[in-house]
């Protein structure tokens, strides 16, 4: 009985073992950042296959980018790309990543997965105010100062 079950043991740890050596199709297993965030200066991908052979300085982007403001791409490793941009984003700023047509990893397979990656900055934010806030003072018919960490417009206000 020992021998029977200690076979049976073996037989489905080796199958759980091929199973997890069978590797999935290549995609971007993590994208930062995503949604809206403020104060961004970097956005990462990472791959979960090598995409790139570690070392070679001429490598391409693997994302067009759809953003107002510049920076550069660059591989941090095998499987991790960053994109440096030249500043601290404002509000207001919306950024897409699209994987390029025809990306494949290091072993020649085609991405599957998402193939964009979008976030944005919002809109205005309140840096502070005149009166602070918690003022006991303030009248009926105060005035207000507020300063803000971009532009506003009708629509953002």
């Amino acid at each position: 009985m020992r021998v029977t079950a200690g076979a049976i043991l073996a037989a489905l740890l080796l199958v759980a073992g091929q199973a997890q050596a069978q590797p999935a199709d290549p995609q971007v297993s993590a994208f930062s950042p995503q949604g809206t965030v403020k104060s961004v200066r970097q956005a990462t991908a990472t791959f979960s296959a090598p995409m790139v052979p570690l070392g070679d300085p001429r490598l391409a982007d693997p994302f067009d980018l759809s953003c107002p403001e510049g920076g550069t791409g660059r591989w941090v490793d095998t499987r991790i790309w960053a994109y440096d941009f030249a500043r601290d984003l404002p509000a207001g700023i919306r950024c897409a990543f699209r994987l390029r047509a025809g990306l494949k990893s290091l072993d020649g397979k085609v991405l599957a997965g998402p193939r964009e990656f979008v976030f944005s900055t919002g809109g205005p934010a309140i840096k502070s105010s005149t009166p602070r806030e918690g003022n006991t003072d303030i009248a009926e018919d105060q005035a207000f100062v507020l300063q803000l960490d971009a532009q506003a417009t009708t629509a953002s206000v």
